[in-house]
């Protein structure tokens, strides 16, 4: 009989990721993040955290699951869960990106535990840390694609996956009966999708008994598409982007084809952990003759990361860095000199600084939306970035498809399915993962929080 078991804490129908995989006294965790819920989250930037109590109350508002065996007893407090010590589990958890969806609650791990990221991972996480003045109370560890990590009788090999923050990764994780590919978020349409469909393939030669894989556009309401044509699209697997869907690349061409030639302003609201997004702005600026302008937390992040040193906007009210001296270096950019040739500029702008835009009054502009904070539609924040460029008379741009950035259209998901073409599926990350009907593979819907074991590849519940 089989003694790998699995249990999905997290996931199954929405995002948040946990996902424990075992095999005897070893188990290794994947992903550690909250649900995506802004419009019902509570910490919603006015509600402070409460340190000394952020475990109890973490698991008593279901930002993290019940998943024994890994809290500290002292944080724990009177939650009646096994805590870290009270078993002789060998444990690990793995993290796949540094999207908050997957690794937001990390820092709630017994520090005795060991925690896995991406070395590039690390380098943001570190730059992330130092920009918002926070110690992080635990260590982490890193890891490079295509070298194994041990835990016990559980070998995990990183892949590359295709997606902006840097670090991402696919695991294939073999244990002595089983073998488990867990995708992480996937896509198939960036600028390095080339890459990403090779290490599909590579996959693809080993045989998988369960592929846990994300389907975030199996949700209509997060896709472009209904119900019916998202089953069409998911009968046509293909490397083709769809019609009507826009690539990477597509985007940064969207752009530059709107400012090329023009004397306006353009403006970018990005996420601070998409550091390829960031890259890929500043070589498509200078395709048209502009430059592109970071504010200092962004740049420092940028070149923690990446080892790219940007110009930065010295007049930003977020001037700490810069003031700081980590950036005494760095080309820097006024106010002043960009209204004197506005469109001789990009100038990257997070919400947090959309005061910052007042200083452009009268200047034509476009403002981009790229996927940056906040970013659904609906909540109060948005209302007020929209509020603001249309006060200032500027364009706004944004997408339709809210994932078309960092998740695999239909097709390209089903063509990765059949690459791999294991032998059972979970779909993740996804509100209707019924829709992702795969063409290959027996398809299962576990329930969060049981234990399922896989035999000759079968999941089947304990």
């Amino acid at each position: 009989m089989n003694k790998t078991k699995v249990v999905f804490y997290r996931g199954t129908r929405g995002m948040g990721i946990v996902i424990s995989v075992s095999y005897e006294k070893d188990r290794v965790i994947f992903d550690f993040g909250a649900p995506f819920t802004p419009l019902a989250e509570v910490y919603d930037g006015t509600v402070l955290h409460r340190q000394t109590n952020a475990v109890k109350d973490a698991l008593l508002l279901g930002r993290i699951p019940m998943v024994p065996y890994v809290f500290s007893k002292e944080d724990l407090q009177d939650i009646p869960l096994e805590a870290y010590g009270e078993s002789d589990l060998n444990t690990a958890v793995l993290i796949c990106h540094l999207h908050l969806d997957h690794m937001s609650e990390i820092d709630k791990v017994d520090p005795h535990i060991p925690v896995y990221i991406h070395e590039d991972g690390l380098k943001l996480l570190q730059a992330l840390d130092e920009c918002e003045g926070k110690k992080e109370r635990r260590s982490y560890s890193g890891f490079r694609y295509h070298e194994e990590i041990r835990v016990g009788q559980i070998s995990v090999m990183p892949y590359f996956s295709d997606h902006p923050c840097p670090g991402s990764s696919s695991f294939l994780i073999r244990t002595p009966d089983s073998l488990i590919c867990y995708s992480g978020d996937i896509r198939c349409h960036g600028v390095r999708h080339e890459e990403a469909f090779a290490e599909t393939e590579a996959i693809g030669k080993e045989k998988v008994d369960l592929l846990i894989i994300d389907s975030t556009t199996t949700s209509p309401s997060e896709f472009i598409y209904d119900e019916e044509t998202i089953r069409e699209l998911y009968r046509t697997p293909s490397k083709q982007c769809l019609k009507g869907c826009i690539s990477e690349e597509g985007i940064y061409e969207a752009i530059t084809d709107t400012l090329k030639g023009s004397d306006a302003l353009g403006i970018i609201n990005c996420y601070p952990r998409d550091t390829g997004m960031m890259k890929e702005l500043i070589r498509h600026a200078e395709m048209i003759g502009r430059k592109m302008i970071f504010e200092p937390s962004y740049a420092y992040i940028l070149y923690q990361v990446t080892g790219v040193k940007a110009a930065v906007y010295e007049d930003s009210n977020d001037r700490y860095i810069l003031n700081g001296g980590k950036l005494k270096d760095f080309e820097t950019v006024s106010c002043d000199t960009i209204r004197e040739n506005p469109g001789h500029y990009i100038l990257q702008n997070s919400y947090r600084n959309i005061l910052d835009l007042t200083d452009y009054d009268g200047i034509e502009g476009h403002y981009f939306h790229l996927f940056g904070e906040p970013l659904v539609k609906g909540q109060k924040e948005y209302q007020i970035m929209e509020n603001m460029v249309n006060k200032l008379e500027w364009t706004f741009h944004t997408y339709t498809n809210l994932y078309s950035f960092s998740h695999c259209y239909p097709n390209h998901l089903q063509y990765v399915i059949s690459q791999i073409d294991p032998k059972s599926i979970v779909a993740v990350h996804s509100k209707k993962p019924e829709l992702l009907e795969p063409i290959t593979g027996k398809q299962y819907y576990p329930e969060e929080g049981k234990e399922y074991v896989l035999e000759n590849g079968e999941l089947v519940e304990v």
